[in-house]
């Protein structure tokens, strides 16, 4: 049995779980972390099997303390803790607990607690918000409407190509044959195309008027294509560390400190380096997104034909021959490139690229989007009110963007390109008016990876102009692909009625990690100036059922049939993961997250996200609401493995027992209940993709 990674302060050191008490990582040097604990069994503490179907509120006096009626025998005094319940689907049997189908449960999953005073938000806060709404409204729509009725022509096309032969061994076979899968490798063995996200270095570089970030596809295509090239060094760097956790050392590729699993067949976590070939794509954010979208599939066409810029480790079969995608590819993308992504195959499969880009279309598997700007961002439209309007733009929103750059003073620089950047395609009015109609068409199933973190990348600061949870760069309705147009301050953000506020809230008696819940409980009311459809409506996650943490919703109405569903989905996109997870984690690289793989270290050796308050974040709970997502294609692969829905219940407060009339009854002075997936202490979102996403 497994405990929450919560610390439990004072009460953890005086009760029978001491001895597992937060302690330093001494080998990684890293904060302390809040370690996961076990359920001892202990006559005081041990759960009382009780009779009762569901557990129970306390009776409360006048001073907190529980009323224990008359009679009652074996009473066991309040008790501060909690325990590993058990598999979902042992618990629920009548139930399917694939998908979040499951919920409500039957009985009440928050019991007590309360809320904190919560500061309002500051008056530069306010005005950044009011500033987005002013300039979407505006001149973003305009750019809008003025892009979709003027759309680029192809920047360039791609022509008709065949691809070689395949074989094993010297004998010819067709490429699709299922004698060139390997289930002992992610996703069968099959090759991977990185895509990474936006690129706030390059945009900096372009300010500071350096020549190298001044190149432009496909005038100066060598600094995308040549090993050399700026743009293609940036890319590698931005998936070096990536790579190195889930498949192996990229510099190194013999190092055997690489490619981290912990499947059900490995006792503990190991690193066993992998055989997949992959491409990293090279693209420019100062530019706009049609130029990305030419540079994505020249590389992509170059790398199948050619081999151009395929990485291929030493453990790939070497009796092999087969093209690169030859039997398709699964891309994986961050941030801004699952925007990328999704609208150039949907565009290179309708032909407007070309029957080049069709057969290309045609080879991609699946996508993976993690932390996806799938709806853009918001931050994006601040960019712009900076750049357009220097002379008059508030402080707030240049300081907010000097954080985001991590450059002093953008407001006085020149950044009058920035109309010409990838900030116009990020934009939620272009990003969702523009772009969402064509992503909606791509034939490539997407799946998503999203993360509701107390701060994300950027501090603080940018958490407001974010509607609804978000990860500090973008918010979760973009993460998990939900069509729904953002429309502040018309339309608050997707979410769901709750029973309660008060047992909405993610309630501890630790104070970090009650610092924790009051951020995702500001987020959860961060309408964008818009009124919300009710009093207890809060914004939602991919589902309205979980939370970021994984605690269980208490969903009065999960908005569905509304323009608030967060259940909604672009076609052919499906939400897979959710955590508290900061935007900048999964690719590492450039975003400075280095994976314990990266520095050396053992493979039992915790992952986690962004720190906050002292808390090493390590949530990571199913965000699954179509069944489809485990859909099988004919040669045995499934596009999520059903094994993936394997989640613990975890129930952590306070509590008291005793027995009476013969009955056992435990009540609760608090309470609340958390899914979670199967080894999330250990693992992080990119594992779950590398072990179940397009397996046998």
């Amino acid at each position: 049995m497994r405990f929450l990674a919560f610390s439990f302060a004072v009460a953890l050191a005086a009760s029978p779980f001491s001895a597992l008490a937060p302690h330093a990582n001494a080998a990684s040097g890293a904060a302390a972390r809040h370690v996961p604990a076990v359920s001892v069994a202990n006559p005081n503490t041990g759960n009382l099997a009780k009779d009762d179907p569901c557990d129970g509120p306390a009776q409360l006096d006048g001073q907190g303390n529980p009323i224990i009626p008359a009679g009652a025998s074996e009473v066991r005094k309040p008790f501060f803790g909690g325990q590993d319940e058990g598999l979902v689907s042992d618990l629920y049997p009548d139930r399917d607990t694939t998908t979040d189908a499951m919920y409500p449960l039957p009985c009440e999953p928050s019991i007590g607690g309360s809320i904190p005073a919560i500061e309002a938000p500051s008056q530069d806060d306010v005005d950044n918000v009011a500033m987005a709404n002013k300039y979407d409204a505006a001149y973003g729509k305009d750019v809008a409407d003025k892009l979709q009725s003027n759309m680029l022509p192809p920047v360039s096309k791609v022509g008709a190509f065949k691809s070689a032969q395949c074989s094993i061994a010297g004998q010819p076979l067709a490429c699709n044959s299922p004698q060139f899968l390997d289930d002992g490798q992610p996703f069968e063995g099959r090759d991977v195309i990185y895509v990474h996200g936006f690129a706030p270095e390059q945009i900096v570089r372009r300010i500071e008027h350096h020549t190298d970030a001044s190149q432009v596809w496909p005038q100066d295509a060598p600094a995308f294509l040549s090993p050399g090239g700026y743009f293609r060094k940036y890319a590698d760097a931005y998936w070096r560390d990536h790579i190195h956790e889930n498949l192996f050392d990229p510099d190194t590729p013999s190092n055997p400190i690489a490619g981290w699993q912990w499947t059900n067949s490995d006792p503990a976590p190991v690193y066993k380096p992998k055989a997949n070939r992959y491409l990293i794509v090279a693209w420019s954010s100062n530019q706009t997104i049609e130029y990305a979208q030419s540079a994505m599939l020249t590389q992509i066409q170059r790398a199948m034909r050619y081999g151009e810029n395929v990485k291929t480790p030493p453990t790939y079969p070497a009796s092999q021959v087969r093209p690169f995608c030859a039997n398709g590819c699964i891309i994986i993308s961050h941030s801004t490139g699952a925007l990328l992504t999704s609208t150039t195959m949907a565009r290179a499969a309708s032909g407007f690229f070309g029957p080049g880009a069709q057969t290309i279309a045609s080879r991609m598997r699946l996508h993976v989007s993690f932390e996806g700007a799938i709806s853009g961002s918001r931050l994006a439209t601040l960019a712009m009110v900076a750049a357009l309007y220097t002379t008059y733009a508030p402080t707030s929103v240049c300081a907010m963007i000097d954080n985001v750059l991590s450059l002093p003073n953008t407001c006085l620089l020149d950044t009058s390109f920035f109309p010409q950047s990838i900030f116009r395609d990020l934009m939620p009015v272009v990003a969702q008016g523009v772009w969402g109609p064509i992503l909606n068409e791509s034939p490539v199933p997407t799946l998503t990876l999203a993360g509701g973190h107390p701060i994300g990348d950027q501090a603080s600061t940018t958490k407001v102009v974010l509607p609804g949870l978000d990860d500090g760069v973008v918010s979760m309705n973009s993460s998990c692909g939900n069509p729904i147009m953002v429309q502040p301050p018309l339309v608050a953000p997707s979410g769901a009625m709750v029973t309660s506020l008060v047992k909405a809230f993610d309630y501890s008696e630790d104070a970090a990690l009650l610092a924790r819940a009051v951020k995702n409980f500001i987020s959860q009311q961060d309408f964008e100036l818009a009124v919300p459809p009710g009093p207890l409506y809060l914004a939602g996650a991919c589902t309205p059922y979980l939370s970021p943490t994984g605690m269980v919703m208490p969903v009065l109405a999960n908005m569905n049939a509304t323009i608030w569903n967060t259940r909604k989905r672009y076609k052919n996109h499906f939400s897979f993961i959710q955590g508290v997870v900061n935007h900048s984690y999964d690719p590492g690289g450039v975003n400075s997250n280095l994976f314990p793989s990266v520095q050396g270290l053992p493979a039992t050796t915790t992952r986690h996200y962004k720190t906050f308050a002292s808390i090493d974040n390590a949530e990571e709970t199913s965000a699954v609401t179509d069944p489809a997502i485990y859909q099988q294609f004919s040669d045995g692969t499934y596009l999520v493995h059903p094994s993936f829905a394997t989640m613990h219940e975890l129930v952590f407060g306070r509590s008291y027992q005793y027995k009476l009339f013969g009955k056992k009854h435990r009540f609760w002075i608090w309470k609340r209940t958390y899914h979670l997936l199967d080894k999330w202490q250990k693992k992080q979102s990119s594992h779950y993709v590398y072990e179940f996403v397009g397996r046998r």
